[in-house]
Formats: C-alpha cells, structure tokens, sequence
C-alpha cells in the first residue's frame, strides 16, 4: 500500500491542478458540460475512450475479462456563492463546488493516469456521474445507459472537511438514509389582519401542520430508529398587516427504514386531510421519492478496510447510519460495493469547513490518499 501511495504522490501536482481547475468552474447538475469536456480531454490525453452517459455524464474503460471493478467520482457543483479568496476560487458566479466533487473527480483522474502506465491492468471503469445534488440524481440513468454493464464490484470515496487528513470513516450496512423531498401549499382565505376571523389563515395552519408533523417523529417511530423530517423553506405573505391566501413550504423526510420510508408520505397525507376539516383548508403535496437507502456490502467493505489500513492512519467506524443522502445508493443496489469517506480537515493549518457552506475548503495532501485508496482496488 505504501507503494500505491508513493506512486500517487509522484503525481501529486497533477491531481492538485486538476482539482483547482474543476474548482475555479463549477457547473450545476446536468449542465456539466465544461466539466465534461474537460474529463473527457484529460481520458484521451491518457490514452483512454471515453464514452458519454447520461448528458454529460462518462465512463472508461482499462484492461479486458471479467470481474470489472468500477469506481465512481460525482461532478456537479452546488448553488452557492464562494467566500473563499484563494485563487482558484469559483468564477462561476452563483455556483460553488461545495462538497467535494471536485477533489472527487481529480483523484479518480490520478488512478487513471496512473494505471495507463500499468502493464496489463485488471479490468477496470472509470464513472464520472452527473447530478449527485439534485433528485432524481444522475445514478439511475448512468445505470440504464450500461455503466454497470459487466461490473462485478464498484467503490466511491467522499471527502469529509470536518475530518483530519488521515482519517477514514466507513460503516459495514446501512450507511447513509433514504432522503425524500416534499412541498406543500396551504390554501386558505386572506383577510386584514385586524380581522382574522374573516380569513382561512394558512399561516396558523401550517404551523400546526409543523408541529404534528414532529409528532409522527416521536409518537409514530420506533424511537431506536432513526426518522427526521425537516420544513426548510417557508413563504407566505406580503405585508404586517394582510393575512394572506397561501402558504409554501418545502421539507425533507429521511430514514433508514424501509417500513418508515414506505409508510412516511401516508402520515404526512393525513395530517394535511385532518386539518382540511379542522381548519377548512386546501392543500396541495407533492412528494418526492429520493435515494434510496445506501448499504455498503460487508465483503468489500471488508477488502477496503485491509487496504486502507497500509494507507491511512486512523480508521473509524461509525456506530450509526448518516441521515445523509447519496445516489450512489443505486449502485450498491445492483452491485455489491462500498462508499466512504475520507478526511480532508488539518486543523493547525486552519483549515477546518462543513459541506455544503460557502466556505468549503480542503487540505489537498488528502488527495494522493485518495487516489492511493482507490488505486489499490483497482490493482488487488
């Protein structure tokens, strides 16, 4: 392993440029298409051919037989303005690669440039997804376009920017949740507001609606098993003194439950039904099946882990699921596989972020671990 991770730091500013190119031009989901071309330069440069999927999502192939292994780096950025001031900070006004895609995909491009040195290489696909970010996600059609075709085993590492560099953070099982989306509009009557008993007032409404909605959280689940639903987006009204006519919201549903996950829709139905006739409103649901529930396979869990161990100095296991969403689940759907994470923190250096914030930064000596990780599964 520490022959894998000194391959990977011999080409160490090939993956930290690459990463700050994708950086500097992050593209939301299904409109990578900068991104597309650049990956697909960078493939042929190496002597691969590139296929498209998916929009603009594309796979590459190495070596030939059976038992391919696939790894999968995700490419779409996030709506987010950046507040970093280095400089290969986004010049995509509005947009942020924010949870890592980018280093994701330049550590997938090293294994590449990497193993098109290699004599006779073990069957290997390269899969560069498109909207990760954003349901549907760009896994289930990667997969009806063939990029599963004749995989045997498939892996994915997320880069973790609260973890120290070193640092890799896994689960044998159920790993991450199902991650559902729903909006609702509460109908109502607007009126003054110094009159409330002339209007339908969808604002008391929808608190009510938010309220009960926690009771299914606390009186419905097995409180050992995880369910969250969360009400993030709330618009209503135009004025202090106008009750208006509707409200708008949007939430998300999350589990690690199959039953709950079936049965969450059906609750949130209902309250909604219950407070048409108790408060005489109308409503409107629109929901969202997400990804499905992520399940690493215990075998290669397990082949990841002795790997890992040559490469990274603290392993940690997670006593419980992320509610976290990822396609990738649909993968590990079809073939048996692993996602983890790794860390990319390095605290003295003060570098130290969340995902999804504007400022998302790394430690980019995570980078040639990464590659490393990845690069032993392709070679073992």
């Amino acid at each position: 392993m520490k022959n894998a991770l000194k391959k990977a730091n011999s080409i160490k500013d090939y993956i930290i440029n690459t990463r700050r190119e994708l950086h500097k031009h992050p593209e939301p989901a299904f409109k990578e298409n900068r991104t597309h071309d650049f990956i697909e330069k960078q493939l042929k440069g190496l002597g691969y051919k590139p296929k498209t999927l998916n929009k603009t999502g594309l796979i590459a192939d190495i070596g030939k037989g059976k038992n391919r292994i696939a790894l999968r780096a995700d490419m779409d950025a996030l709506p987010i303005v950046e507040e970093n001031s280095f400089r290969y900070k986004s010049e995509n006004e509005g947009y942020m690669h924010a949870c890592g895609h980018d280093t994701h995909m330049a550590m997938l491009l090293g294994v590449g440039k990497l193993l098109a040195k290699t004599k006779n290489p073990r069957p290997v696909r390269f899969i560069f997804q498109p909207s990760e970010e954003k349901i549907p996600g760009g896994a289930k059609g990667m997969i009806e376009e063939g990029a599963l075709k004749g995989v045997s085993e498939i892996y994915a590492i997320h880069i973790n920017p609260e973890a120290e560099v070193g640092t890799l953070t896994l689960k044998s099982g159920v790993m991450l949740a199902a991650a559902d989306e729903m909006e609702i509009t509460i109908k109502g009557k607007g009126a003054h507001a110094a009159e409330p008993h002339k209007a339908i007032d969808p604002i008391y409404a929808s608190s009510l609606f938010i309220n009960q909605i926690q009771g299914l959280v606390s009186r419905k689940a097995d409180p050992g098993k995880p369910f969250v639903i969360s009400i993030c987006t709330i618009h209503a009204g135009t004025a202090f003194n106008i009750i208006p006519d509707e409200v708008k919201m949007k939430g998300t549903v999350r589990t690690i439950e199959k039953e709950l996950w079936q049965k969450a829709p059906e609750w949130i139905g209902d309250i909604l039904k219950a407070l048409k006739i108790s408060s005489e409103i109308d409503y409107e649901l629109s929901y969202k099946r997400g990804y499905p529930i992520l399940k690493n396979d215990p075998e290669k869990t397990e082949k990841l882990v002795k790997i890992a161990k040559g490469l990274f100095k603290n392993i940690e296991f997670m006593e419980n699921p992320i509610m976290g969403g990822e396609d990738f689940a649909y993968y590990l759907q079809e073939v048996p596989g692993t996602f983890v994470f790794i860390g990319g923190a390095n605290k003295k250096k003060g570098i130290h972020s969340k995902l999804h914030t504007a400022g998302f930064n790394i430690d980019e000596k995570a980078l040639p671990l990464g590659t490393a990780l990845l690069y032993s599964l392709a070679t073992k």
